[in-house]
């Protein structure tokens, strides 16, 4: 019986004693629970108002505006101006008039820093028909350059092609834009 006393004790013992032992580990006075910090509550979103959008330099625009479309190059440039500052007569073409029987008027081709003017010459004035503007540097096309960046500027920002008229439709410009700037313009007023 002894032997199995000692048995006993010689398993029993330890087994207790680590018993024992991790009772006490799970007992060790700990802190107190960390509280959680939650997230304050986040205010709801408000969709977001719609921006106007800029216009994207590709954009077409169209401005309807009588004294931009009517004078674009403000003093229009005169056939004798143009003469005076070097530009030559491409061609001269006979032109009926249709409200003088008899009439024949001319129809003037000019080049001047590689522009081009088309005028109806009558023996009372001259009448631009057409101007196509690729150089600005002259006085004409800086003050049309004027008008047409003031014209891009009202409709809303930079245009790739902006076209500028008036009420009737009668007088009209096209302009290209490059690189926010105007690179080629078209005048075309109204002629009778």
């Amino acid at each position: 019986m002894e032997s199995a006393l000692l048995l006993f004790r010689k398993h029993f013992f330890p087994t207790l004693l680590l018993y024992v032992a991790m009772g006490l580990a799970s007992c060790e006075a700990k802190d107190p629970p960390a509280t959680v910090a939650t997230k304050p509550k986040q205010e709801r979103r408000r969709p977001a108002t719609p921006r106007p959008q800029p216009v994207s330099s590709n954009t077409p625009c169209t401005l309807t505006n009588d004294t931009l479309a009517g004078q674009p190059f403000g003093a229009e440039p005169t056939v004798e101006e143009l003469l005076r500052s070097g530009a030559k007569i491409v061609s001269r073409k006979p032109f009926a008039n249709m409200h003088e029987a008899g009439q024949t008027d001319t129809i003037l081709t000019l080049q001047h820093q590689g522009n081009s003017f088309e005028f109806y010459h009558s023996p009372e004035k001259d009448l631009l028909r057409q101007a196509v503007i690729t150089n600005f540097q002259p006085a004409y096309g800086q003050r049309l350059r004027v008008t047409l960046n003031e014209s891009a500027r009202q409709s809303g920002g930079p245009c790739g092609q902006l076209r500028l008229r008036d009420t009737d439709r009668a007088n009209t410009v096209s302009a290209t834009f490059t690189a926010g700037q105007p690179s080629l313009a078209r005048v075309q007023p109204y002629l009778d």
